[in-house]
């Protein structure tokens, strides 16, 4: 995976479809889809200076096409709102023709304090 590019609240990757990534029907796997959502809408939460990383509470990934073998996948994350208790992303996967194949939401608690 490379990092594209990086300002506050927004992440750019790319990665190439490796056979490591695919599912049984040799298409990206959509559980690696939603592991990306979270870490790349994780690593976008942490430049706008929230020292939290938060933890899920809700992570949801819509899928539109599928991506196959050695295609070059690039990711949009966008930090869309942080409150004092919640953080609100989208994640954008695009193939190289730059149509969407995939959009995940990602919501995270990022409130401070011990709870009993």
């Amino acid at each position: 995976m490379e990092v594209v590019s990086v300002e506050p609240g927004k992440v750019k990757v790319q990665f190439k479809v490796e056979e490591e990534h695919l599912n049984g029907h040799g298409t990206l796997h959509g559980g690696y889809t939603s592991f990306l959502t979270d870490l790349i809408s994780t690593l976008a939460l942490m430049t706008t200076g929230n020292g939290n990383p938060g933890v899920s509470t809700d992570l949801s990934v819509a899928y539109m096409r599928s991506a196959k073998l050695n295609e070059i996948i690039t990711i949009d994350a966008d930090t869309l709102k942080t409150g004092k208790l919640l953080t609100f992303s989208t994640v954008d996967f695009r193939n190289e023709a730059g149509k969407l194949i995939a959009q995940g939401k990602h919501t995270k608690f990022v409130g401070g304090g011990a709870s009993s």
